[in-house]
């Protein structure tokens, strides 16, 4: 994306975002913010980093590297800025508030896209994020590193439209299927999680509830094949079945299993 293009992108995601609406306690804080920090105000501070976002610039001393550029000068209104005071505006940003700006813009897309629940499709997925372990000792990952992990949930929609719906932020060291059950709201929506979400339990529940769903299924799955639907299928279509899936300590309920062949893949 050329930086013209960049630069109206930037300021139509930012033009929606309503200061004046956000809660009184939100906008002392930003005025707080401002006053500490007069060169680098908040929203100058959110205009730069939706811009590092956009770029996908790798870190801070890099996006420090990209002012020299004029154009970019000009829009943020700064001659020159160093790595120590893009790292204490970021440190100085209150979560609360981005949460709050997060909910708004949530609430705008929704109002503007309303869908029934029997068409939503939601597509439920982790990241994991490496960090050091000296700096950041509270994130539990590893022996050796640290590590936070996101959890995000995404609404589909027609012409292949999405938005972020929800998040939740965890220990790397969590298990994805520890955070299913706060993402699945809405019976009648069809949600899509990978298989580090597999909970049987979970899954009976949901059935009952009235919740479609989709996922895959790991390798070592214990599979009890009751029936296979016949019928006309597409040709990447392998098998098409209703299973019992576990097996003595916890047995699902009926669940339908559609094995996929993928080109120069395994069949899922």
């Amino acid at each position: 994306m050329d930086k013209y293009k960049t630069k109206r992108t930037i300021n139509k995601w930012f033009s929606s975002i309503k200061f004046e609406q956000l809660s009184p306690n939100a906008r002392e804080i930003i005025a707080e913010f401002d006053h500490y920090s007069k060169k680098l105000t908040f929203k100058k501070v959110m205009w730069l980093f939706l811009y590092a976002i956009n770029d996908q610039t790798k870190s801070l001393r890099h996006l420090r590297q990209q002012l020299v550029n004029p154009q970019l000068k000009k829009v943020i209104g700064l001659d020159k800025i160093s790595y120590s005071q893009l790292s204490r505006a970021l440190r100085g940003i209150e979560c609360s508030v981005l949460m709050e700006i997060f909910n708004q813009l949530l609430s705008f897309v929704q109002e503007k896209t309303e869908i029934k629940s029997k068409k939503k499709l939601y597509l439920i997925d982790s990241s994991t994020f490496s960090l050091s372990k000296p700096s950041y000792e509270w994130a539990h990952f590893r022996p050796t590193k640290s590590g936070i992990k996101l959890h995000l949930k995404i609404c589909l929609m027609e012409d292949g439209w999405l938005h972020p719906d929800q998040f939740e932020l965890s220990h790397a060291s969590e298990h994805d299927h520890e955070h299913i059950e706060s993402f699945i709201k809405e019976p009648l929506a069809t949600y899509v999680f990978d298989r580090g979400y597999l909970d049987f339990e979970r899954f009976d529940e949901m059935n009952e509830k009235g919740f479609f769903f989709v996922s895959r299924i790991k390798k070592n799955t214990k599979v009890h094949v009751q029936a296979h639907i016949d019928g006309p299928k597409p040709k990447e279509i392998v098998s098409d079945q209703l299973v019992l899936l576990g097996s003595n300590v916890y047995l699902t309920g009926l669940l339908r299993l559609v094995t996929v062949e993928r080109k120069h893949h395994s069949s899922i």
